[in-house]
C-alpha cells in the first residue's frame, strides 16, 4: 500500500520528476492520513459523489435523541466512516472528549495504529464546530 493517496502522488510527480512514493517517511504518510481524515470529517454524508456514506452525519440534527445517545452515535459513526475510508489506520478508537469551556464544539480523541508500520500508535484530536467545520490537532 502506498503512503499517500493517488492524487497526492500525481501532484508530487508533476512537481518532482525524481519522486519515489515507495521511499517516503512515516511522517509523510501520517500527514497524508490527517489531511484525508479532515476531508472525511468535513464532508456531510450524502453530499459526496464517491460514496453516499462518505463523511459524517449532520451534526446539527439530534433533536430526537438525548445528548448522551447522540454523542455515542457520533463516536460510532466517526469510527465506522474512518475505518471504511482510511485503510492506512487500524485498531481505531474514537472517544468523545468533553471540553468544559466549549459547549458548542464537539471534541473527539482518535487513537489508531499505522497499518503498514508494525502498528505504530497514533493519536490526534478533532473538533467539530456547529457550522460543520473541522479542525484536527496532532
Amino acid at each position: 500500500m502506498f503512503k499517500e493517496r493517488l492524487l497526492e502522488r500525481i501532484v508530487r510527480m508533476e512537481k518532482d520528476p525524481n519522486y519515489r512514493p515507495d521511499v517516503l517517511s512515516v511522517d509523510v504518510e501520517l500527514q497524508s492520513i490527517l489531511e484525508y481524515v479532515g476531508k472525511i470529517l468535513s464532508t456531510k454524508q450524502g453530499s459526496a459523489i464517491i460514496s453516499y456514506d462518505f463523511g459524517i452525519p449532520d451534526v446539527t440534527n439530534f433533536h430526537d435523541t438525548s445528548y448522551g445517545e447522540y454523542v455515542e452515535n457520533m463516536e460510532k459513526s466517526l469510527e465506522k466512516t474512518i475505518m471504511r475510508f482510511e485503510p492506512r489506520l487500524s485498531n481505531l478508537k474514537v472517544q468523545y472528549a468533553k471540553q468544559e469551556n466549549q459547549s458548542t464544539v464537539m471534541h473527539f480523541k482518535i487513537e489508531a495504529e499505522l497499518s503498514e508500520h508494525n502498528n505504530i500508535p497514533v493519536m490526534f484530536e478533532t473538533a467539530i464546530k456547529p457550522d460543520g467545520k473541522v479542525a484536527i490537532y496532532e
